[in-house]
């Protein structure tokens, strides 16, 4: 049975400036829409443009909620007119700004893969679309005033907004374009993501090479002397290699049986000295330091200073 060839994914962005520019594009518009899902929160002009609808004759009324709280029926908003999509709204926006300061400092840290790009950008790409599904749904309510299609702010434009609700009518027609204009967005970051896990050339090399060398390196610890020796072999010759370090230098003898000089400090010679005894052992007689600080001190005949006290 043939083997399949191993497939590998690409760990480097191809063209690096395009994933820059596609971050600093993300980021303007992610402003774009906190500041503009902000603004409708939590109903700056949601009932107004209802309103207004209403007394154009395309979608139901505002106070038709009033009617079903007083003849006891499910009361029933209609998804375009609902808090339901504000808060949702915002909700992706400051998840889309968390997400693009991970992403940038993923990038800088040289962590940020195609493959994680490639999932982000499809999460971000089905939480914009389900917003651009709710605030394009239309309002079905009321029976006699049913319009399919979009909202008549977006489908008629803002000819038919009250002067008062033409700033507000142009807020909901920028606040539907930026969020489309998102989904461009991270569909091109998908489609870049899956562009650069595709490896080049190069890399196939590369990650040939990286693959014989670990062969190789593989086959040369298989061949080891260390594999043909026992524990207690390896422990016996690791012993020996102990025993033949050389010895501390500076010291004659040291660990040697028999005697040898055990290693002295100059404050030992030196107090040594003061106390009329003799120094290290080096086959000579008294030192004539000590004999030259016992005349200074005026030491006696006992080879003792004496009692400063």
């Amino acid at each position: 049975m043939a083997r399949l060839p191993r497939i590998f994914i690409a760990r480097r962005w191809r063209i690096p400036p395009v994933v820059i520019a596609l971050l600093v594009v993300e980021f303007f518009l992610t402003v774009a829409c906190l500041a503009l899902y902000g603004i409708a929160d939590p109903d700056t002009y949601r009932t107004k443009l209802w309103q207004n609808g209403y007394d154009n004759g395309f979608n139901s009324a505002p106070n038709s909620i009033l009617y079903s709280y007083a003849n006891y029926k499910p009361v029933h908003t209609p998804l375009i007119w609902s808090s339901h999509m504000v808060q949702f709204n915002i909700a992706i926006a400051v998840l889309s700004m968390f997400l693009l300061l991970a992403k940038s400092t993923m990038y800088v840290l040289h962590i940020f893969l195609p493959v994680i790009g490639a999932i982000l950008s499809i999460v971000e790409v089905a939480l914009y679309a389900v917003s651009i599904k709710n605030q394009s749904t239309p309002d079905h309510s009321d029976p006699a005033h049913m319009i399919s299609g979009l909202p008549w702010y977006l489908s008629k434009g803002c000819s038919y907004a009250e002067p008062g609700n033409y700033r507000f009518c142009m807020q909901a027609r920028a606040t539907f374009a930026v969020t489309c204009v998102m989904v461009a967005l991270f569909s091109s970051y998908f489609i870049w993501s899956v562009y650069s896990m595709w490896p080049t050339a190069d890399e196939k090399a590369e990650r040939k090479a990286y693959k014989e060398s670990d062969i190789e390196l593989k086959r040369v610890s298989e061949y080891s002397p260390d594999n043909e020796l026992s524990r207690e072999e390896i422990w016996e010759r690791n012993r020996q290699m102990f025993l033949n370090l050389p010895k501390t230098p500076n010291t004659p003898g040291f660990g040697m049986k028999g005697g040898g000089l055990n290693p002295m400090t100059p404050r030992t010679v030196a107090f040594t000295q003061l106390n009329g005894g003799a120094g290290p052992s080096q086959g000579m007689g008294p030192s004539s330091t000590g004999r030259q600080l016992r005349d200074r001190f005026g030491g006696g005949g006992d080879g003792r200073v004496l009692d400063a006290r």
